[in-house]
């Protein structure tokens, strides 16, 4: 599975970017460009390796779209009360799309009248029957190791094309330094390869 890495990164890539037009295309993804543009915050919520990817994340969609980000483990989230509304993002993350607590986290953050957007590789699973915004399908097939590799790295690119929409919907991400963004994701899958 370490192996598999490249071409779990290059199918999470497949039909989302263009070089040609400078375009990240996230069709799973229900919400215009107003709706994503009038996101003020986003919060990443999941559980173990798949929280580590929620850190990467953050820092990506700061950096890229300009809006602040939480990260919370999902067994704390619904016990502390989130505040969450229609201004709010919050983005589950999910291997499986059956982690209980991230479920959990999911349906308290819904019941807050935020819209729910997962991240996860198995289609038809509980969370991304339930987000209510979409779902992006990272595409990493089976995982059979306990020590995640390619769901993770596959996470991350994810969250580096959701940062890139919301960045591009935003108005903080010049075409420009969309273009390089998206010339250096194209250029990954080959470079893990070599090393």
């Amino acid at each position: 599975e370490i192996h598999e890495q490249p071409r779990a990164v290059r199918d999470t890539l497949l039909g989302r970017i263009s070089l040609e037009s400078a375009e990240v295309f996230l069709e799973e993804i229900r919400l215009t460009e107003p709706e994503l543009a009038r996101i003020k915050r986003a919060t990443i919520v999941a559980c173990g390796t798949s929280w580590h990817a929620g850190l990467v994340g953050k820092f990506f969609i700061e950096q890229l779209a300009r809006i602040p980000v939480e990260v919370d483990y999902a067994s704390e989230f619904r016990y502390r009360r989130p505040l969450v509304d229609a201004s709010c993002l919050p983005i589950f993350i999910s291997q499986s799309g059956e982690t209980a607590d991230t479920l959990a986290a999911q349906r308290e953050a819904k019941g807050g009248g935020a819209p729910t957007i997962g991240i996860c590789n198995v289609q038809g699973s509980m969370m991304t029957r339930e987000s209510t915004a979409g779902t992006i399908y990272t595409h990493a097939g089976p995982e059979i190791g306990v020590a995640s590799t390619k769901a993770f790295t596959s996470q991350i690119v994810a969250l580096a094309l959701l940062a890139l929409k919301l960045g591009r919907a935003r108005g903080a991400l010049s075409e420009e330094a969309l273009l390089s963004f998206v010339e250096h994701l194209y250029h990954i899958p080959a470079q893990m390869e070599h090393a």
